[in-house]
């Protein structure tokens, strides 16, 4: 059966999942999807249930990816007869191959990307790279401003661009945590601080700590969801620091946790001094939780208004985050109208803004 669209990532998560769900209820009997591998190289997420019929291509993760994966990817995306194919992973020389043949064969193919100029320092020779990289894409699929203008530099000022891309299910997010919504739910005095992101240097966590042992006298914890290399180092700092008994690590959590902890949560913290979007800003607004976010993160741009629902901080100081926590840890009326603004604004980073896009690239008739 021939297949309109198909999508192809490295694996498919939760969040994939609900790009798929919102697309096949769409276009249904259209959609199929492709992954590399059966589980994530950076992410323990469960993902078992798909939506749209899926193929994956390789047992396990594989280190190096060359011309017979690209060979091997091209064949699965013609077997599928697919007449538009959504690839992210731009960057890897298979995926260029199977762009390459694809469009080589007539069918429209699309980037999705959410990389951004400012995400860390470019150089001449590697932009230089990325514009043979591109030849082969139509058009591309963005999440954000940033990248949107980003592509236009790289070659895309002639090719369409549509935003909507790094969009999760507001109603998924909400189904599966035990309570609605802030401002409802628990009360001010009964939240804590939240950080979910894995624990590597670039989300630059040593930065939240700093601020949250700025809060002299306050009785919250700062709960940390999520497992990487730098968790020693920050525990040590968090002792070092003297708030090692308010400072609750507590490991990579599936999708579930998450919701339940942003249930009660007071704000989630994301100070990243690299980060392409940022899709748990989403999942935080989804439950009403107001997010203080790097103003390097993608998601500001389409999710936060500054003072409204969330704040945007600098991730080189600890001044903004310092004076946002304090704010919200103080001032439950405050935080009671940035809750509410967050929750009703969470339709910004839903998956209609994910079909939407589709359609708009592809010029599919309205139904």
């Amino acid at each position: 059966m021939p297949h309109r669209f198909v999508f192809v990532w490295e694996n498919l998560g939760p969040t994939h999942e609900d790009r798929l769900a919102a697309i096949g209820e769409r276009f249904p009997g259209e959609v199929a999807a492709i992954q590399f591998w059966p589980s994530s190289a950076a992410y323990a997420w469960d993902a078992d249930v798909h939506h749209v019929p899926t193929w994956t291509l390789l047992p396990s993760v594989a280190d190096r990816l060359g011309f017979r994966f690209g060979w091997k990817l091209f064949r699965a995306c013609r077997g599928l007869r697919a007449r538009e194919v959504y690839l992210c992973h731009y960057n890897l020389f298979a995926v260029f191959v199977a762009a390459l043949l694809l469009r080589l064969s007539g069918v429209r193919v699309f980037c999705m990307i959410d990389s951004k100029f400012d995400d860390y320092p470019r150089t001449l020779w590697r932009d230089a790279r990325k514009l043979l990289l591109f030849l082969p894409y139509s058009g591309a699929f963005v999440s954000a401003a940033r990248s949107r203008l980003y592509l236009h530099y790289l070659g895309f000022a002639r090719r369409p661009i549509a935003q909507g891309y790094d969009t999760i299910s507001v109603s998924r997010i909400r189904a599966q945590a035990p309570g609605p919504p802030a401002p409802e739910g628990p009360g001010h005095a009964e939240r804590d601080f939240l950080i979910v992101a894995r624990l590597v240097a670039k989300k630059n966590i040593e930065l939240a700590l700093r601020a949250f042992a700025e809060l002299q006298g306050s009785l919250r914890k700062l709960r940390i969801l999520g497992s990487g290399e730098c968790e020693e180092p920050l525990r040590r700092l968090a002792r070092d620091l003297g708030i090692g008994d308010r400072v609750v690590f507590e490991g990579f959590v599936q999708t579930v946790r998450v919701s339940e902890a942003l249930s009660r949560a007071l704000c989630l913290i994301l100070p990243s001094t690299e980060e392409q979007f940022g899709l748990v800003v989403i999942e935080a607004m989804a439950m009403g939780v107001p997010a203080l976010v790097s103003s390097n993160a993608g998601a500001v741009e389409q999710m936060i208004d500054n003072g409204v629902n969330g704040w945007i901080v600098d991730p080189s100081s600890p001044l903004a985050l310092i004076a946002a926590m304090r704010m919200l840890d103080q001032d439950p009326s405050a935080w009671a109208r940035m809750a509410a603004a967050a929750a009703e604004d969470s339709y910004r980073g839903d998956v209609p803004c994910f079909v939407e896009g589709v359609v708009a690239l592809s010029g599919a008739d309205q139904r």
